[in-house]
């Protein structure tokens, strides 16, 4: 399994919901970050909050083990 960084854009063009450290779950639209009651938030500005993404098929592509690690590709 090759692990590598898993950049800000590969989220925006390959991920379908995030799931950050505090537990919120977001879906991704492009560069926008759209929680569960509507609310919408640039996917930059959460970048750093975020543990885990998956794709359309709710397989995870990319997580971090601690918010100070970087995010890394698991597939």
């Amino acid at each position: 399994m090759k692990i590598s960084r898993f950049a800000f854009y590969d989220i925006s063009s390959q991920a379908d919901n995030v799931k950050t450290f505090e537990g919120k779950v977001y879906n991704v639209h492009g560069p926008w970050a759209i929680d569960r009651n509507g609310a919408a938030e640039r996917l930059s500005k959460i970048y750093y909050r975020i543990r885990t993404v998956k794709n359309k098929h709710f397989r995870t592509i990319a997580k971090r083990k601690n918010p100070m690690s970087e995010l890394k590709s698991v597939r």
